[in-house]
């Protein structure tokens, strides 16, 4: 993520502060750390972290520097320096909700802005949120090599973390470092961010990757992370992008401007969706994110180009007075309804395409007004029925009418009212209505004084066929799915159609893993076709059982590699024993050693057969 310029200015740089922290008047101390020689080596970084307001000590006035930290409370300590409580990133923690709250709410959890944040943010991954947030795991206390793993995936720099090599020689205990963390230990080792834990008998620096982290060591880690990232962030609106180089500039708020490149470890979101560089344009609204002095996150509103203000009607009445021109203006549709609009001294009359003045306009014309500021600029006499042209943006309601939003033929985003009588909608050459428009229709309009009363739109469908990533399920359900190496996310309908294994079936019937062939309307799903293998991949789990929940049916083992697994049950999984006899849950207990196989088609992993012993 290369990082050409970054000039925050002083006061946008001091308003975010200002908005993120507020310290208090005097630094805090705690007994049991100013008192305990054996942790003066964290002293500084827990009350840096606590005058920040990250970590908290108890109510009895200490801070339990000794005391192991939560994988939880770990989560949640990483959210905060992120900027999960802060104003700036409120917009995110929404946008974070909408797209990863159905699958944060599947674990039950107390905490989920934070969790949702994370993901967000590509800090946790589905697997991360059962190891680490589900009910089973939460409380379990953190591991040296769990730290590592997650503090390099906090830095945002995936690529390095994910290919850094670990030396074997550096680390005495490096065979007890689980394969999958080492190249996550060698990053956090590269970075400063942790070291060994001392010597061994042999004079070698071993890293204990099994050893809890304690809170004091959570605030000394969390505190070089703070220091290395020096997390940022600027406002303001796109000025220019380069799709090729990656290339964005952008005007401040406070009018300077600024640039930066992203790469394939920068997170785009518009309007909170995985996005990429060619879906950023210029007069979009764009917070970034820079951390290390990278480009960590950039996030898009799209800009609108500014809506005309028209009104339409039928003239019913003059006024000229003082030299001050007016005409009222009545509601085709409503009699009653009427508007009186000043008109400007330099207002142009355009009467059916010849230039007239305001003594040739006459009652009953049917208008079309331009208005700037107060005053109308424009009056265009039309036909009582006229067309036009555009592309489908949304319906609004405003009152008691009803807006239809496109972009017309200038390019410019407009706002016509809708028949208060029914509008005969066409859609693809199909009786439809007003529900079934998407966004980017192109749209032929009938219009009667200025007001909608027919929509002939068209739009283009495609046909992709992939693999199913995420299914998000919500007001507005929605599906990622993965096609020529590159994730796109979809809309679904109340009409999508649905079949599974060439079955009709629900939006319940499809699979994470499962291959799919998606008929795309737009940015909807018209009909969806896929197998029911889908899958993460996994069949079997095999390791000693940590904890088990017998109220949530979970069960937490620890694979020979070191790592966490859960396993889920229900009433259907048979347990057995390892010569083949009848058990039952009950005969698991913590220390028993476990063979699982099920599937993970549903995104957690359900045994179907468990063998004890």
């Amino acid at each position: 993520m290369k990082f050409f310029k970054k000039t925050v200015s002083a006061i946008l740089c001091g308003a975010v502060i200002a908005a993120s922290f507020v310290l208090p008047a005097a630094a805090k101390t705690f007994p049991d750390v100013e008192g305990d020689a054996t942790v003066s080596w964290a002293k500084d970084a827990i009350n840096s972290m606590t005058d920040l307001g990250y970590i908290k000590g108890y109510d009895d006035g200490t801070f339990k520097p000794q005391r192991a930290i939560s994988k939880i409370e770990s989560l949640l300590l990483m959210s905060r320096i992120m900027g999960v409580d802060e104003e700036d990133y409120a917009m995110s923690v929404n946008w974070a909700n909408t797209e990863y709250g159905a699958t944060v709410k599947a674990i039950n959890t107390q905490y989920p802005n934070e969790l949702c944040y994370l993901m967000y943010l590509n800090v946790l991954s589905v697997d991360d949120l059962r190891n680490y947030a589900s009910s089973a795991n939460a409380d379990a206390s953190l591991l040296r090599w769990q730290a590592a793993y997650l503090m390099s995936k906090l830095t945002g720099n995936l690529t390095e973390a994910e290919t850094a090599s670990l030396d074997p020689a550096l680390y005495s205990d490096y065979d007890k470092i689980p394969e999958g963390a080492r190249s996550y230990v060698a990053y956090a080792n590269n970075m400063g961010l942790m070291k060994g834990m001392g010597k061994d008998d042999n004079g070698k620096d071993y890293f204990s990757p099994d050893t809890t982290l304690t809170r004091a060591q959570m605030a000394t880690l969390l505190d070089r992370v703070i220091d290395g990232m020096g997390r940022t962030n600027t406002l303001g609106v796109v000025e220019s992008i380069d799709t090729k180089t990656g290339a964005i500039t952008v005007s401040t708020t406070d009018g300077r401007s600024e640039g930066c490149e992203v790469d394939k470890d920068t997170l785009i979101k518009v309007n909170g969706a995985s996005s990429g560089v060619a879906d950023i344009r210029e007069g979009d609204d764009i917070m970034i994110t820079f951390t290390y002095d990278d480009t960590r996150l950039v996030e898009v509103i799209p800009g609108k180009k500014k809506t005309q203000d028209v009104a339409y009607g039928i003239i019913s009445q003059f006024s000229d007075s003082a030299g001050v021109q007016k005409i009222i203006v009545r509601d085709s549709e409503i009699p009653d309804s009427t508007i009186t609009y000043t008109l400007s001294g330099s207002c142009v009359y355009d009467l059916k395409g010849t230039r007239g003045t305001y003594k040739d306009l006459k009652l009953g014309d049917s208008v079309r007004l331009v208005i700037t500021g107060s005053e109308v600029t424009e009056v265009h006499v039309t036909d009582r029925e006229t067309t036009r042209k555009g592309t489908f943006i949304e319906i609004q309601s405003e009152g008691s009418a009803t807006n239809l939003i496109f972009t017309n033929e200038d390019g410019n985003e407009e706002s016509l009212k809708l028949s208060i009588n029914n509008v005969e909608v066409t859609r693809n050459g199909h009786q439809s209505n007003l529900r079934d428009l998407n966004s980017g229709d192109t749209m032929d309009l009938n219009l009667l004084d200025g007001k909608v009363t027919a929509i002939t739109a068209k739009s283009d469908t495609t046909t992709v066929v992939g693999t199913i990533k995420e299914i998000i399920l919500s007001d507005k359900p929605e599906i990622t799915l993965e096609a020529d190496g590159k994730s796109r996310s979809y809309y679904m309908s109340t009409n999508t159609a649905v079949k599974v294994n060439k079955t009709d079936g629900t939006i319940y019937d499809l699979r994470p893993g499962a291959s799919a062939s998606v008929e795309i309307d737009g940015n909807t799903i018209v009909s969806i076709e896929s197998d029911a293998s889908g899958s993460y991949g996994k069949n079997s789990i095999t390791g000693k059982v940590q904890t088990i929940n017998t109220t949530l049916k979970v069960i937490t083992v620890v694979s020979a590699t070191g790592g966490t697994e859960t396993i889920y049950y229900n009433s259907d999984t048979t347990v057995l024993t390892s010569d083949g006899k009848t058990a039952k849950i009950k005969d698991i207990t913590d220390g028993s050693n476990i063979s699982a196989t099920g599937s993970d088609s549903t995104g957690y992993f359900v045994a179907t057969i468990i063998i004890v012993g």
